[in-house]
């Protein structure tokens, strides 16, 4: 049976002032991307040819699967944005074999993304344990109860990159906070790489992510009233080269006067572009940085051939 413990996802209200702020600011939180329908969309995503972060994050899983479950030693994973799991599964289905019992939670703000990962998973074994856990676990680590079990946390397809530095280490330490001494971390973190490459994975031939990316005009639009014209937008997304970064936009194709419940009105004009997304890309010492000051240690590292992508298996600094 499908039991999907709910976490009260945020405050209403501080949402919306939240969200008024970021409009004035021309941007728009990523969080609102993951509804049911945005969960959907990206899966499709992770398939276009031109993403290439899925494949060849999942090819790494599958060629070190061993390795990392040998150097964590963990026998429960507690995955923050697991999406439908398929990457995950090739780990879970070789921790299965090794631990008896295997417990896998997935933490996830789209009820979708549960839904499929409880698809993805339910026939691996009767011995599998599975747990599925809705809310925002950027503010709700604290409802995590700490395990008597080695457990490692997954914090997969460089959703690291969607922070900015301050961001990342301030998360990064709270999961250390909460992790045990024996427990570990696997993040994965996109590289720097061609231009060209990096572009083509976030604007797709087929328009899927443009989609995606406009859906987030219709999340708001549901949430909070607002009358948002979605045919008034196209996708854009560029890498900036300064920043190490992919940034997403909306880019409006005219004027449009957008009014809050409360009485405010936020003007954007033709040629405005609304932030969505950034999507950082590392190099070696960027991440190290980060990880350092997340009092992170790191164990082993996974790449693909390319070092287009890497895996790091990270324990919490004992002092």
């Amino acid at each position: 049976m499908l039991n999907i413990k709910q976490k009260p996802v945020s405050d209403f209200s501080n949402d919306l002032i939240d969200l008024i702020k970021s409009l004035e600011q021309k941007r728009i939180p990523t969080k609102y991307l993951y509804d049911d329908i945005g969960s959907k969309l990206f899966e499709k995503i992770c398939d276009t040819n031109e993403y290439y972060l899925t494949r060849t994050e999942k090819k790494i899983l599958e060629e070190n699967s061993i390795s990392i479950l040998d150097v964590s030693m963990a026998d429960e994973f507690l995955e923050l944005g697991s999406g439908s799991s398929k990457k995950t599964k090739v780990l879970i289905l070789d921790a299965v074999d090794k631990v008896k019992n295997f417990k896998y939670i997935s933490f996830d703000i789209s009820n979708k993304a549960l839904q499929m990962c409880h698809n993805e998973l339910k026939n691996i074994s009767n011995d599998l344990k599975i747990e599925l856990i809705q809310g925002d676990f950027f503010k709700e680590l604290n409802v995590l109860k700490k395990s008597t079990k080695n457990r490692m946390f997954l914090f997969l397809g460089s959703t690291i990159g969607n922070f900015d530095n301050d961001t990342a280490i301030n998360f990064l330490t709270s999961v250390s906070k909460v992790m045990n001494k024996n427990d570990t971390i696997l993040i994965g973190v996109d590289k720097i790489k061609d231009n060209n490459v990096l572009e083509a994975a976030y604007n797709d031939d087929n328009g899927i992510t443009g989609e995606f990316n406009k859906n987030i005009l219709n999340v708001i639009n549901k949430k909070y009233n607002l009358n948002f014209k979605k045919e008034n937008f196209l996708h854009t997304a560029i890498f900036n080269k300064n920043k190490s970064q992919i940034e997403m936009y909306l880019k409006l194709k005219k004027d449009q006067k957008i009014i809050i419940p409360d009485g405010k009105e936020i003007f954007f004009k033709k040629g405005d572009k609304i932030l969505t997304e950034i999507s950082r890309k590392f190099s070696e010492n960027a991440i190290n940085e980060i990880f350092n000051k997340s009092s992170l240690n790191i164990l082993k590292t996974y790449s693909d051939i390319n070092n287009y992508f890497s895996l790091y298996l990270l324990n919490k600094y004992t002092y």
